[in-house]
C-alpha cells in the first residue's frame, strides 16, 4: 500500500518533471531562436546599411571627379574666351598673338592651336612661321568642326598622339567673323596627366580607385591603388550606356569589384570608382562572423542555463529570475552591438520615390533632434515644410534625376546653413549634408568687404586699376571703365584679366618704369602723358605704387586729369618768357640811350671845362676844376661799365666761352677786380637760350659783386657733368646781409637780380643756391642735362620736364612718352 502510494505519488512527480523539462527546453529554444533572429536582423541590417554607405562613398567619389572635370573644362573655356577678345587676334597680328599665347599661363604640357576652316594658322608647339598641317591631313578634325559649329565650346574625347606625344584632350572655342559665321577655331590641347591631378584632388579621400572616361568610354585618367593602368574591357562594358549614375558588380583582372559611375551632363565624361568586392562585402562578412560568435555565445549560455535548470529544478520564482537575468544579458549585448554598428560620422538619409524617409544615421537624428522612430517612415515634405530649398533640392534629384549640390538654409535649424548634396538612386535619392554656417558667414563677410572696396574705388574721380604681381588687371573703378569706353577700347571687360601693358600701351610708346614696379625693382613710378598723342588733347598724370597684401604683391595705378594744371603752367611760362624778353629789350634800349646820348653830354661837359680852365684864377679855381674833372672821369667810367653790363658782346658772333671770357676781362679792366674764369669748352654746344640765361646770371652776379661786396677777387667756374651743367660764382667780399623788415611788417627781399636768376633757371628745371658769410659769397646754379624751358606754346612740342624717380627726369617733347591708348 505504501509502496503503491509512493509510486503513485512519484508518477505524477515524474510526469510533472518531464512536462517542466519540456517547457524549459521549449522556452529555452524559443528564447535562443528569437535572440538569434533579432541578432541576425540587427547585424545584417546594419551590415547592409554600412555596405550601402560604402557604395554611396564610391558614388560620391565618382561625382566629385566628374564635377572636378567640369570645373577644369569651364576654367579652360574661360581662358579661351578671354584670349578670343585679344586686340592682336582681332587685328590679325598673328605673330604677336603667337607670343601672347606662349606667355599665357596654362596647364603643364598643354599648347594652343589657331585654325581656320582649312588649316592650322598657329601652333605654340612650333615656332611662328613653321609649316603646319591642313585639317584634312589630320583624321577626325573635319568631323569635330560641325560639333564646334553647333555648340560654340566643345570638349573632345581622348586624342591619341603620335608615338612621341602623350594622349590628350582638346577644348575648342568657335570664333565668328564679321558676318556672324564661324571663321576660326581656338583650341587648347591638354595632356591627360592634367586630369590625373584633377581626379586625384577630388577623389583621393574616398579610398576608392577612380577612373575617368570620355563620351566613347575611352580611358582618360585614373587615380587610386591598382588604377595606374588602363581598365579591363569587361569592366568598361559594365558601364551603362544611359543614365547619369548608378552601381554595378563586375569582374576585372584582379577579381570581382563593385563599381559606381557618375556621368557629367555638361561634358559627357564618365567618372568610374571601383573597389574590390571584398571591401564592399566586408560588413556582411563581419556580420556573419559576429552572428556566428553571438549564436555560439547564446547557445552556450542557453545550453548552460538549461542544464543548470534541468539539474536544479526549483521553485517557479527561481526559474523566472534566471530567465530575467538571461534576458538582461541579451539586451545588454544587443545594445553594445547597436552602439558599435550605428556610429557613422556623416549626416545622411535615404528617400524612396514617394519622398518617404527610408533610412538615416545617428548624426542626422542628432541634427533633427528626434528619435529614429520619429524620422524613419515619415514624409520628408512634412518634416522640412513646403516651398523650402531643402525640398526643392530633393525634388531635383527624385523627380528630374539630376544631382544637386550647393549651400542652402536649413529648414529645421533657423539661421544655419548646410552643404546639401542630393544624388538620384534607383530607390529614390541619397542625401548628404553638413553644417557650413561659419564658412557661409565668412563668405558673406568677404563679399561685403569686396563690395565696400569696389564702392570706395568707384567714389574716386581719378582712373584707378589694381594689378596682381604679374601685371594683370584684377579690379578697376567706375572712372576707369568710363574712360576706357570713351577712348573706344574694344575690350568689353574694361581690361580685367588682361595684362596692363596689353590694354595700357599702343604703338611704340610705353612706360618701361612700370615694368620695374611690377617686378618689384622699384616701389613707385610717376609720369605725364597726353591723349590723344601728338595732338592738342588732355594731359594725365599716371602714378603706380607697389604694396603687399598678405603674401601677394599688388600694384595700384591711377590716372588723374591735369589738363588745367598744365594749361596754367604753360600760361605762367609764357608770361615769364615774355617778361624776360621785355627786360632784354629794355636793357638794350637803355644801353643804347646812355651810350649815344648821356655819354656824349658828359664828354661835351669835359671839353667845356677845359675852356673854362683858362679863364679861372690859377690856385683855387684850378683845384676846383681838377676835382670836377676827376668826378667826371669816374662818372664816365661807371657809365661805360653800366652800358657794358646792359648790352654785352653778341653770343651769336663770338660763342659762349669767348663771350664770358671777354666780358670778364672787360669787367676786370673797368672795376679793378681780379676775375678768374674756368669755362668748360663744351658749353659752346649748349642750347642758345640756355647760354643766354647763363650769361645773364654771370652778368648779374658780377654786377652785384661790384656794387655790394667790396671784393678784390671773383672766380667764375662753369663745368659739365654726365647729368647736369653747374655754374659757380664766388667772391672774397664781405658777404650778404638781410635787409631790415619794412615798416608795414612785410618780409625783406633779395632785390630784383636774384629773383630774376631763379626765374631764368626755373625755365630749365634748374635751381639756384646762395651761400654767404663774412669771408665771401658763392652762387651755384644747377641745370639738369635734360632741362629745357617751359615754352608758352606747349603744343609746339617744346617739351615739359617731369620727375620719374630719384635722380631721373624726362622731356616729354624730346623723348615722347605719349600713348594713343591708356598707359
Amino acid at each position: 500500500m505504501l509502496s503503491a502510494i509512493r509510486i503513485g505519488t512519484q508518477v505524477p512527480a515524474t510526469g510533472n518533471l518531464v512536462g517542466v523539462r519540456k517547457r524549459i527546453l521549449l522556452v529555452a529554444a524559443a528564447t535562443i531562436g528569437l535572440s538569434l533572429v533579432i541578432a541576425a536582423a540587427t547585424l545584417f541590417w546594419h551590415a547592409y546599411e554600412e555596405r550601402h554607405a560604402i557604395a554611396h562613398r564610391g558614388l560620391s567619389a565618382a561625382a566629385a571627379a566628374a564635377n572636378a572635370v567640369e570645373r577644369e573644362a569651364e576654367a579652360m573655356g574661360y581662358l579661351l574666351k578671354g584670349l578670343s577678345g585679344s586686340p592682336l587676334l582681332r587685328s590679325a597680328n598673328l605673330e604677336d598673338f603667337h607670343r601672347q599665347l606662349e606667355a599665357t599661363p596654362r596647364p603643364d604640357g598643354s599648347w594652343f592651336i589657331l585654325w581656320d576652316l582649312d588649316r592650322q594658322l598657329l601652333n605654340t608647339k612650333f615656332p611662328f612661321g613653321s609649316a603646319l598641317p591642313r585639317i584634312d591631313d589630320i583624321p577626325g578634325v573635319r568631323e569635330r568642326l560641325e560639333v564646334i559649329r553647333a555648340t560654340g565650346l566643345s570638349l573632345s574625347g581622348r586624342i591619341n598622339g603620335r608615338p612621341a606625344v602623350n594622349p590628350g584632350v582638346a577644348i575648342s572655342l568657335r570664333l565668328d567673323g564679321p558676318d556672324g559665321q564661324m571663321s576660326r577655331i581656338l583650341t587648347l590641347l591638354v595632356p591627360t596627366q592634367h586630369f590625373d591631378r584633377a581626379v586625384a584632388e577630388a577623389a583621393d579621400a574616398s579610398g576608392w580607385g577612380t577612373m575617368l572616361f570620355d563620351r566613347d568610354l575611352k580611358w582618360i585618367a585614373a587615380r587610386g591603388p591598382g588604377n595606374d593602368a588602363p581598365p579591363q574591357a569587361d569592366l568598361i562594358r559594365m558601364v551603362p550606356g544611359s543614365g547619369f549614375n548608378g552601381h554595378f558588380n563586375a569582374l576585372d583582372g584582379r577579381g570581382p569589384v563593385l563599381g559606381a559611375f557618375q556621368r557629367s551632363p555638361r561634358t559627357g565624361y564618365t567618372a568610374l570608382s571601383v573597389t574590390p568586392a571584398a571591401v564592399a562585402n566586408a560588413p556582411l562578412l563581419t556580420a556573419v562572423y559576429q552572428f556566428s560568435l553571438a549564436s555560439l555565445i547564446l547557445i552556450m549560455i542557453g545550453a548552460g542555463s538549461v542544464l543548470v535548470l534541468l539539474r536544479n529544478i526549483g521553485p517557479v520564482e527561481a526559474l523566472r529570475h534566471s530567465a530575467a537575468s538571461t534576458r538582461s544579458e541579451l539586451l545588454a549585448t544587443n545594445a553594445r552591438l547597436n552602439a558599435i554598428l550605428a556610429s557613422v560620422s556623416d549626416c545622411y538619409f535615404t528617400l524612396d520615390r514617394s519622398y518617404r524617409i527610408t533610412g538615416t544615421n545617428q548624426a542626422t537624428l542628432r541634427w533633427c533632434g528626434r528619435s529614429q522612430d520619429e524620422i524613419v517612415g515619415r514624409s520628408y515634405p512634412d518634416l522640412v515644410g513646403p516651398h523650402t530649398d531643402c525640398l526643392r533640392a530633393v525634388e531635383q534629384a527624385i523627380k528630374y534625376r539630376r544631382v544637386f549640390q550647393g549651400e542652402i538654409p536649413s529648414s529645421l535649424r533657423p539661421h544655419r546653413y548646410i552643404d546639401f548634396r542630393a544624388y538620384p538612386s534607383p530607390e529614390g535619392a541619397s542625401v548628404f549634408f553638413s553644417d557650413v554656417t561659419e564658412r557661409h558667414a565668412a563668405h558673406l563677410a568677404m563679399s561685403r568687404e569686396r563690395e565696400l572696396l569696389q564702392a570706395s574705388l568707384d567714389a574716386l574721380p581719378m582712373h584707378v586699376a589694381i594689378l596682381d604681381g604679374h601685371g594683370r588687371i584684377i579690379a578697376v573703378n567706375r572712372a576707369w571703365r568710363r574712360f576706357v569706353e570713351e577712348i573706344g577700347h574694344p575690350d568689353p571687360g574694361h581690361g580685367i584679366g588682361t595684362s596692363y601693358h596689353d590694354i595700357g600701351t599702343t604703338g611704340d610708346h610705353n612706360f618701361t618704369e612700370m615694368g620695374a614696379v611690377i617686378d618689384g625693382r622699384r616701389p613707385g613710378f610717376q609720369a605725364l602723358y597726353q591723349w590723344p598723342a601728338n595732338e592738342p588733347g588732355r594731359w594725365f598724370s599716371v602714378r603706380a605704387s607697389r604694396f603687399e597684401a598678405g603674401d601677394e604683391a599688388h600694384v595700384i595705378v591711377s590716372h588723374e586729369d591735369v589738363t588745367e594744371v598744365m594749361a596754367a603752367r604753360a600760361t605762367v611760362n609764357e608770361l615769364s618768357d615774355r617778361l624776360l624778353t621785355l627786360q632784354e629789350e629794355e636793357h638794350q634800349r637803355i644801353a643804347a640811350e646812355l651810350h649815344d646820348s648821356t655819354t656824349q653830354y658828359l664828354v661835351a661837359v669835359g671839353l667845356n671845362l677845359m675852356k673854362v680852365e683858362r679863364l679861372l684864377p690859377q690856385h683855387d679855381g684850378q683845384r676846383l676844376l681838377g676835382e670836377i674833372d676827376l668826378l667826371l672821369e669816374e662818372a664816365l667810367k661807371e657809365l661805360r661799365l653800366f652800358t657794358y653790363l646792359l648790352h654785352p658782346a653778341s653770343l651769336d658772333e663770338n660763342g659762349f666761352c669767348e663771350t664770358v671770357r671777354a666780358f670778364a676781362d672787360g669787367f676786370s679792366e673797368r672795376t679793378d677786380l681780379q676775375v678768374s674764369c674756368r669755362i668748360d669748352e663744351g658749353a659752346d654746344h649748349l642750347r642758345t637760350d640756355l647760354q643766354r640765361a647763363l650769361l645773364r646770371i654771370v652778368q648779374e652776379a658780377l654786377s652785384n659783386v661790384h656794387r655790394h661786396a667790396a671784393a678784390s677777387r671773383v672766380i667764375v667756374d662753369l663745368r659739365q657733368t654726365s647729368d647736369a651743367t653747374i655754374l659757380c660764382i664766388a667772391d672774397d667780399g664781405r658777404g650778404m646781409k638781410a635787409r631790415p623788415a619794412r615798416l608795414n611788417g612785410s618780409k625783406g627781399s633779395l632785390g630784383v637780380g636774384i629773383p630774376g636768376m631763379r626765374i631764368r633757371l626755373h625755365q630749365f628745371d634748374g635751381s639756384l643756391r646762395i651761400r654767404s658769410g663774412p669771408h665771401g659769397t658763392m652762387i651755384r646754379a644747377f641745370v639738369p642735362r635734360s632741362g629745357t624751358a617751359y615754352p608758352a606754346a606747349a603744343a609746339t612740342n617744346g617739351g615739359i620736364s617731369v620727375d620719374l624717380g630719384p635722380g631721373q627726369s624726362r622731356r616729354l617733347g624730346d623723348s615722347p612718352v605719349h600713348s594713343q591708348g591708356l598707359p
